[in-house]
């Protein structure tokens, strides 16, 4: 055998080897379940004061943050709600994978008839939060999704889906259906500098052609966007850079990882990781 052919099989064997790493990197895990045993929540809850390291533990027996704990509670029988959300939180429902398109796949909770209070239940929203998944892939890459809520109150988001179709509005009831999601929320900015980054969304950012190749460039007429640069410019537009990484694209992933988002609410994402 010519040394030329082995060299091209030993690349092809390298490319063969590394792209299986990839997969089972993205595919491993993907789905998190607690680990430590779910315990009686309510003494704490009942305390006229709730501590950081209760907060902690409250965390990792519900996947809600001090600020989805603390909104809870002051609505009417917000003990037993977090109690529900506890619930949820623990139970393992089995997940199907449903084909988007011949390469795009998206992982979904199979939630019985019997089961149907404890699916997973999303945290008291506010415009201009933000929710990602990791459920969906692309040959095997776990990209995921993201979406923007532009109205709370009706349980609204902002959401650039696919090749082929325009940036529109969508029910929050889809989110639950997926195995993973994270509820993320500006850090430190009030409620109304939220409302404005939704309205824009709303008013400007609907309508816009899809495309997976969409680069962080902005200007006043947008021609096409996919779904992290969507909610990317939403923010970009008040002077919020929300991507981890500054680079050329922003993906699911790099708005997961921001350090000006903080966590309002996890299921299925370890709580120990970003992504």
């Amino acid at each position: 055998m010519k040394i030329k052919n082995k060299i091209i099989i030993s690349i092809f064997t390298l490319f063969i080897n590394l792209y299986c790493v990839f997969i089972f990197t993205n595919m491993y895990n993907s789905n998190y379940s607690p680990q430590s045993p779910k315990v009686d929540i309510a003494p704490i809850l009942n305390n006229k004061v709730i501590h950081q390291t209760d907060y902690s533990l409250l965390f990792s027996q519900t996947g809600l943050a001090k600020v989805a704990i603390d909104d809870l509670l002051s609505q009417e029988n917000g003990l037993n709600k977090i109690l529900s959300y506890q619930d949820s939180y623990y139970t393992k429902n089995k997940i199907y994978v449903e084909k988007l398109n011949p390469f795009t796949s998206q992982e979904n909770l199979v939630v019985s008839s019997t089961m149907i209070n404890k699916s997973p239940k999303i945290a008291p929203l506010r415009n201009g939060d933000i929710l990602v998944t990791k459920s969906t892939h692309t040959l095997y890459w776990r990209h995921g999704h993201c979406g923007l809520v532009i109205d709370a109150k009706n349980g609204i988001t902002l959401e650039s889906l696919e090749p082929g179709t325009i940036s529109m509005q969508q029910n929050i009831s889809k989110w639950q259906s997926y195995s993973t999601f994270k509820l993320m929320r500006l850090r430190g900015v009030d409620q109304e500098k939220l409302d404005q980054i939704a309205e824009y969304a709303a008013k400007d950012l609907v309508g816009v052609d899809y495309n997976i190749f969409a680069s962080k460039k902005h200007s006043d007429k947008f021609v096409a966007v996919n779904c992290s640069q969507l909610i990317y410019q939403a923010f970009i537009h008040f002077g919020y850079d929300i991507d981890n990484n500054s680079g050329i694209f922003v993906t699911p992933e790099d708005i997961a990882r921001s350090k000006l988002l903080d966590i309002v609410q996890i299921y299925g994402f370890d709580p120990e990781k970003e992504w």
